[in-house]
């Protein structure tokens, strides 16, 4: 796989040069003075960079200079102190002088090039490399600054070092094939000028090298008779080695895992700390007390690197004059298709390297990347794939497909057909005495009822910011609907923004259940009119929104209820959003009342107008950022928080990782503190499989043994219940099949893509306490709880039986057999998708902007802190600079955008609409 290091200094990258990328001791089957190094790159041609790599050459591109001149070719400051406002001193960082991008072969074919002694296998790591590195380099990006967007050049000037050593573990240096490769921070523009690199390019093509590198060097062993399997994160394994034998010749990854499960934490920067901080102090081993090492670990597990190898060799011999698979068009096509169905489950559009990563890691190694792209831009000529970015300045092309575009026109020209085509749900001399009769109501509540309920327009949205007193909104609306004689019906797209319909005395169920029921279910007349209130509407997706405007009647009223602002849905599609720029007419509930606290209304009121620099720094004024650097004191310092007064607070945090991390710290504080038993029971509850999309889950490769599978549907072919669990036995991807063992004890073997309705976990070990605060992570029927609902323990059984006393529940208490119901979890903290719908009087927020940065945006800020009704304090490891990292926009995207002139436009010259949006389904012209 490919990892790509923080930035390097220059006096780093020359001190990785001198003592780390060239010494010796990193290579111990390929002995001399130095190892070398390698050039690569369009740009080390254009320097006339050639062969190995020389350390004057090195230096100059770490400083931004021409290697054969010296001419300075990127500017940079010159590094000095100097003090602050706060008389702190402060060193600038130095120049940065590019990225360490690092090829790793997987352990089984290391110890075979290496332990077997097989030099065509680290051959195939290198010519790997090579290919990953070519279209890596497609991606370059120049930084042009200011505000002008990056310039995509295609070229850069890289250094390569091949080591075949990992970094020693108690004296022992295990056998592991892997390759530096130094990316200069510089590039060209098309006009001549050198400008600095734009990273995000590179880190934005991680995982798309990575399958390319794994992809190709799979096929070549495959090529070469090796046997290959999907290892972990689908990293190709040669088949011969036992997990015994691997796990002894991988002491510092070991390593690493274990100083990650004693954080806590995950993630590519919790590793990489783990990593910096297990390091052994560096031992020099000469070549032949190496050597001997790894042969003895090899003649205790049986050779089998030895014996990997001299199979593989006869296998190769044996069908050597084989013919390429006539079948091997099919398999490339099933491949993209499959790309084509994971990728656009959960984004209308997607960038071309996401589709190139889907494919190759279905067709991993019966395929190459050059058969998939072309297959690929096949499709694209055919009009299956379209292209709605021509941007130069965009690292790659984006695409979305026909269907998204055709979905989108639908409901856009539904909204548009219904425009003042509509009967007034209530005449405004009715509807006046109606509002008037709330005396409480604000003035932004009363004009929100008035216009609902007279509008004559059959769809219409009411957007309202989080805390602006939408439940009694709704009641009120629904009661004027009721008096001129609709049937009034709620949706949500979760089971919790049902609830809360429920609670407004609207009978509610979720958008899912209503689709599968095949439409209405409220008893009324022939021909009656009904008003859906569809809450939550921005999580809502395309294909949602579309198939239930398709279910209701031309009488009937639509009400969809969001706020655009807070968190989007998983799968693909902004339709609540995009109707609202085709021109639906929304009202708008702004006065925010939920925030007691003036000041922090003020930081939420910004948050909620897309002011998110503001909101932080009136949220840093009023003393309610602390910066902790340290994430396991930043997460002990939230525990602590907490425990001092638990009553009504929520922690958000926006991982799992995380969110775990801190509820093991809060349980220890509040068992130390007496306010939880200090008995533990241990529980295996079911975690859900989120990356799992409905393409992964008819692909056998994708089911890993010991997972729990949930069967909706059932299946009376295969003997298996609705509603039945079973545990995943074994796969077999050549087949496509899947071994499962029944509650029963029967196994069960089928083809994943022939059943529906199955939800995939993977069971946790938890320990509960009498006390302890649970979120339930699925609902249930029986129970009477939604997902994400909060309780407390009251009492656990011998029997396992838990009794859970619920929160905003008047004395409700819900009791279950652990062995039966098993999707819960701690509940004192939760994500921030999670809190959506939340509200407490005090909000601790941890806010990491390094562990996973794509979770850090101006929704993440906006929704965690307005849960808050009189404080909220937030906890980050950088301060100085989360204002900049939380106004960074995550959104999703749509095929069709439109503008403030409402023209709906299908970019790079594809399709572009010039009609009006109430002409959008025709001017498309698809």
């Amino acid at each position: 796989m490919l990892n790509i290091s923080k930035p390097l200094s220059a006096s780093q990258a020359q001190t990785y040069h001198a003592k780390e990328f060239t010494a010796a001791e990193q290579n111990y089957w390929k002995q001399g003075d130095t190892i070398q190094g390698e050039w690569h790159g369009i740009l080390s041609e254009e320097f006339a960079l050639s062969g190995s790599v020389g350390a004057e050459e090195f230096a100059r591109l770490s400083q931004g200079q021409h290697p054969q001149t010296g001419h300075q070719l990127v500017l940079h400051r010159t590094v000095h102190e100097y003090k602050n406002a706060d008389g702190k001193m402060v060193s600038p960082v130095e120049h940065r002088a590019g990225w360490d991008a690092t090829f790793s072969a997987p352990k089984s074919i290391s110890l075979t090039a290496l332990v077997g002694g097989d030099d065509r296998v680290r051959e195939a790591h290198r010519e790997a490399v090579n290919v990953a590195l070519n279209e890596l380099e497609k991606y370059t990006q120049a930084r042009i600054g200011g505000n002008s967007p990056a310039e995509t050049t295609g070229k850069f000037a890289a250094a390569k070092f091949e080591h075949d050593t990992a970094r020693p573990v108690d004296g022992y240096a295990a056998p592991q094939l892997h390759t530096h490769v130094v990316i200069f921070n510089m590039t060209e523009r098309e006009n001549g000028k050198m400008r600095a690199l734009q990273p995000h390019s590179l880190f934005e093509s991680q995982q798309f090298a990575t399958a390319v590198y794994q992809s190709h060097l799979t096929y070549t062993l495959r090529a070469l008779g090796y046997e290959i399997e999907p290892g972990k994160s689908g990293a190709p394994d040669i088949k011969g080695y036992t997990q015994e034998y691997l796990d002894a010749s991988s002491p510092r990854r070991q390593q690493i895992e274990e100083a990650l499960s004693r954080s806590g934490f995950a993630g590519a920067e919790a590793a990489q700390i783990a990593a910096h901080n297990t390091r052994d102090k560096k031992v020099i081993l000469s070549p032949d007390q190496i050597l001997e090492a790894h042969q003895q670990i090899a003649d205790e597990f049986g050779n089998q690197a030895a014996k990997v190898v001299a199979s593989a060799r006869e296998r190769s011999m044996e069908h050597a004059q084989v013919r390429p698979d006539p079948a091997r068009h099919q398999q490339v096509r099933e491949a993209i298709t499959f790309a084509r169905d994971k990728s656009f489950e959960r984004e209308a559009v997607i960038d071309e390297r996401a589709l190139y990563v889907d494919a190759l890691r279905r067709g991993m190694g019966e395929m190459t990347y050059r058969q998939v792209r072309a297959n690929f831009e096949a499709r694209v000529a055919s009009g299956e794939f379209k292209q709605v970015s021509a941007n130069a300045h965009e690292a790659c092309r984006r695409f979305t497909t026909a269907a998204t575009i055709k979905a989108e026109k639908e409901i856009v020209q539904r909204v548009q057909d219904g425009q003042g085509r509509g009967s007034q749900i209530m005449a405004i001399e009715s509807a006046v005495p109606l509002v008037d009769s709330r005396p409480t109501f604000t003035p932004a509540q009363k004009r929100v009822v008035e216009e609902v309920l007279t509008s004559s327009d059959r769809i219409q949205g009411l957007q309202g910011r989080a805390g602006t007193g939408k439940t009694s909104v709704l009641e009120t609306i629904r009661q004027g609907a009721e008096m001129n004689g609709y049937i009034v019906e709620g949706l949500a797209p979760t089971s919790r923004a049902a609830k809360q319909l429920r609670d407004a005395g609207i009978k509610a169920d979720t958008l899912q259940r209503f689709l599968a029921a095949g439409g209405p279910q409220v008893s009324g007349d022939p021909g009656s009119s009904h008003l859906y209130m569809v809450d939550e509407s921005s999580l809502a997706s395309t294909q949602q929104m579309r198939d239930f405007l398709n279910k209701i009647e031309p009488q009937d009223r639509v009400l969809l209820i969001g706020d655009t602002r807070q968190h989007q849905g998983v799968d693909a599609g902004k339709p609540f959003e995009q109707l609202q720029q085709a021109g639906m007419k929304t009202v708008q509930l702004d006065q925010i009342m939920r925030q007691r606290d003036p000041e922090l209304l003020k930081a939420v009121e910004h948050l909620s107008n897309h002011e998110t620099a503001i909101g932080v720094e009136l949220l840093t004024q009023q003393g309610r950022i602390t910066e902790i650097v340290d994430p396991e004191q930043r997460v002990a310092a939230i525990a602590k928080q907490y425990a001092a007064h638990p009553g009504n607070t929520l922690v958000v945090s926006p991982d799992n990782a995380s969110r775990r991390a801190i509820n093991q710290a809060v349980r220890q504080e509040l068992q130390t503190l007496g306010i939880i038993d200090e008995t533990d029971y241990s529980v295996r509850v079911l975690v859900p499989r989120n990356d799992m999309t409905g393409a992964d889950r008819e692909w056998a490769a994708s089911y890993q043994p010991g997972d729990v599978l949930h069967y909706v549907r059932g299946s009376k072919e295969h003997g298996i219940e609705a509603r039945s669990y079973a545990q995943v036995v074994t796969t077999n991807p050549a087949e496509n099949l899947v071994a499962v063992r029944k509650q029963d004890g029967q196994q069960v073997t089928y083809d994943p893509s022939r059943l529906r309705g199955i939800a995939a976990y993977r069971e946790i070990e938890r320990e509960f306490a009498v006390g302890d605060k649970i979120q339930f992570t699925a609902p249930s029927k029986d129970l009477q709880v939604t997902n994400r609902d909060l309780g407390t323990i009251q009492s656990i059984g011998e029997d396992g039986k838990i009794s859970v006393r619920m929160e905003g529940s008047k004395n409700r208490d819900v009791r279950f057999d652990a062995a039966e119901m098993r999707h819960f979890d701690h509940g004192y903290a939760v994500t921030s998708h999670s809190s959506q719908g939340l509200t407490a009087e005090r909000v601790l927020i941890n806010m990491d902007t390094e562990v996973h940065p794509e979770l850090i945006s101006s929704r993440f800020a906006y929704v965690s802190v307005s849960r808050a009704s009189h404080e909220a304090q937030i906890f980050t490891n950088d301060a100085s600079n989360l204002a900049e990292s939380l106004s960074r926009d995550v959104s999703k995207a749509s095929a069709i955008h439109f503008g403030a002139s409402q023209v709906p436009v299908v970019a790079a010259g594809k399709t572009t609409a010039l009609t009006e949006t109430r002409s959008v389904g025709l001017g498309l012209g698809l």
